[in-house]
């Protein structure tokens, strides 16, 4: 089936929730699925989704999707890039040296 990924291991559900907060350290991220934000535009079955909500239940972030695969090596700069890349916001280019 070309839509079913592998399920997240605990580790990697572990060491994903504390780079999210180690980036986010004042907000808490709601894990959820393939079918808690939306099933149908989820990338492919059993990936991970993540909002940033505050202590008053206030969202401060778009919907993250990642695959299960790419949790284990997250970074909380890749988070932070992640989370702003969600929201809208655009990359941008490095300018070369030299």
């Amino acid at each position: 089936m070309g839509n079913v990924n592998r399920k997240a291991t605990g580790d990697e559900m572990a060491h994903a929730l504390q780079v999210i907060r180690e980036a986010f350290p004042d907000l808490e991220p709601v894990f959820g699925g393939h079918g808690a934000y939306a099933g149908h535009r989820a990338p492919r079955d059993h990936t991970i989704a993540f909002r940033l909500r505050d202590r008053w239940g206030q969202y401060h972030s778009n919907v993250v999707w990642i695959l299960p695969e790419h949790l284990a090596s997250l970074t909380a700069g890749s988070v932070r890039r992640l989370v702003a890349q969600a929201n809208g916001a655009r990359a941008t280019k490095r300018k070369k040296r030299g």
